[in-house]
Formats: C-alpha cells, sequence, structure tokens
C-alpha cells in the first residue's frame, strides 16, 4: 500500500513538472532545468558515483574530470527539461546523414538504431516516429508502472511501439523481418546474458542481442544519437557501422567482433563529449 501511494505520489508530481514545463518559454524551461542541475552538483548527489567511474576508466587529469561533472550535471537538467516538453514542443534540430537511411531499407533486411545514454535518446523517436514505418523501441519497464505506461502512451503518440526486454529477442527479430526499424540502448549492464568486451578501454559487461540478430539476419546497423548545441538546438547524427570480416571466424568470433565495433564507436561519442554522457552515474 505505501510503494502504491509512493508511486502515485511520484507520477502526479512528474505531470505537474510536466505541465508547467510545456507553458513555460523554452529558454527559460532550459534555464530552470539547468539550475536544477546545479543544485544537484552542488548537493552532491550522485557525485562520488560519477567521480569513481570516471577514475576507473582513466582518460582525463583531475581537472579536466572537474569541469566534466559540472557540465554534465548541467546538461542532465536541459535535457530532463526537453524530454518532458516533449512530444508537444519537439526542439529545433538539424539532421546529419539521412541520406544513407533509405538505401539501406532497399535493401530490405531490416535496420537496427544503435543508442546510448547519451544526449537526448528519447528525442529520436519523436523525430523519427511519425517519419518511419515500423519504429520500435526496446525499453526495460519502469519499476513504478504508473510512469511506465506515461513513457509508453508519449512514444506511441509519435508512432513508436515500445517492446519490452522480455519479449526483445523475439520482437525484434519479427520486426526485422518486416524491414522495421529497431532502436535499442546497449550501454546498460544485461547481466548473465551478457559477456565482457572492451569498452572505454575496459572490459564490460556488453549484451549480445544487438550482435547476434545483426550476425543472424544481416540487418544493417545505425548508430544514433541527438547532442545539445551551444544555441540550444539538437544535432541529430547518423552513422553506419559497416558489416564486420566473417572470414576465418567462427559464429562466437563474429559476435565480439560485432560487440567490440559497437562499443567502439559509442566509446568514440563519449571520449569528444563525456559531459554529454550519463552511464557516468
Amino acid at each position: 500500500m505505501r510503494k502504491f501511494k509512493f508511486h502515485s505520489l511520484e507520477y502526479v508530481l512528474l505531470r505537474i513538472i510536466e505541465k508547467f514545463l510545456v507553458i513555460l518559454p523554452r529558454p527559460v524551461a532550459l534555464f530552470l532545468g539547468q539550475s536544477i542541475g546545479f543544485i544537484l552538483y552542488l548537493f552532491k548527489i550522485y557525485r562520488k558515483v560519477v567521480l569513481k567511474n570516471m577514475e576507473y576508466v582513466g582518460l582525463w587529469e583531475k581537472r579536466e574530470m572537474d569541469k566534466i561533472i559540472f557540465n554534465l550535471y548541467l546538461n542532465i537538467g536541459r535535457y530532463a527539461v526537453d524530454f518532458l516538453r516533449s512530444p508537444a514542443h519537439i526542439p529545433p534540430y538539424t539532421i546529419h546523414n539521412y541520406e544513407i537511411v533509405d538505401p539501406l531499407f532497399a535493401q530490405n533486411r531490416g535496420i537496427i538504431v544503435l543508442l546510448a545514454h547519451f544526449g537526448n535518446w528519447e528525442l529520436l523517436a519523436e523525430i523519427f516516429g511519425k517519419t518511419i514505418p515500423n519504429l520500435s523501441v526496446v525499453a526495460k519497464p519502469m519499476r513504478n508502472s504508473k510512469v511506465d505506461n506515461w513513457l509508453a502512451e508519449k512514444r506511441k503518440k509519435t508512432a513508436v511501439t515500445t517492446i519490452y526486454v522480455d519479449q526483445a529477442l523475439r520482437k525484434m527479430l519479427e520486426s526485422i523481418k518486416r524491414n522495421g526499424m529497431v532502436a535499442i540502448l546497449i550501454d546498460q549492464d544485461p547481466g548473465k546474458h551478457g559477456t565482457m568486451v572492451k569498452f572505454l578501454g575496459k572490459d564490460a559487461n556488453t549484451v549480445r542481442t544487438v550482435a547476434g540478430i545483426v550476425h543472424k539476419t544481416g540487418c544493417a546497423v545505425l548508430p544514433t544519437y541527438a547532442i545539445l548545441r551551444k544555441d540550444n538546438s539538437y544535432d541529430v547524427i547518423i552513422e553506419k557501422a559497416d558489416p564486420v570480416s566473417h572470414e576465418g571466424k567462427t559464429d562466437e568470433e563474429i559476435i565480439a567482433a560485432y560487440q567490440l565495433q559497437h562499443n567502439e564507436i559509442i566509446s568514440e561519442w563519449i571520449q569528444k563529449n563525456p559531459e554529454h554522457w550519463f552511464g557516468w552515474f
């Protein structure tokens, strides 16, 4: 009963904040989000976790890490604002490399969109959901069912279907066979279903599902992200991951090669813009 009340209160507060942010001019709302991020930074919410993770990968000096962490907290507030305001108010954006998408659909093998907790990944569904038929996203159900239903409804308004992880493999394969597009976040711990692969230079438990499907079906892979620019518009970057060589490799070695390729792509994003990756938390 107590859990139900807490989840109900959490949901109501979220909806109130959402409604409030929608009526504000976007520059004001972004400033408010940035200010909340600054408060979280001042109160050191999760800062030990972030610092420990950054020290572990060992890519930056202490002074650089301090600057990255400060900007990371400001960014999480700004991205949260745009997430809550959409799809009613989609922010300005520029898409780069969209011309590579249609030829891949013409191959009739389906497409997997490779995502990370980098930038505004939910914005991508809102941008492409109404223009690309048969677009699905793979997601973990949230602990709060009311919030989970709210999020699913947001995606549904943009004509995006949610595939939950317990059905992911079957549903992803069905969509790929229909020449559909499936988006999935791969920078999360898959537990016993993953294998150790290099990520940011360190061994990390890495999801096998995407690499296995790519090897099985020959579908295309489009690593994609949406990142905020200084003028508060977004750059939506679409990339293409080339097929790895199969020559002289076993099935397991091919899957491992795809896993490594995908991890290296995301690692490159993070190394260029570490203050936009929320996996540090």
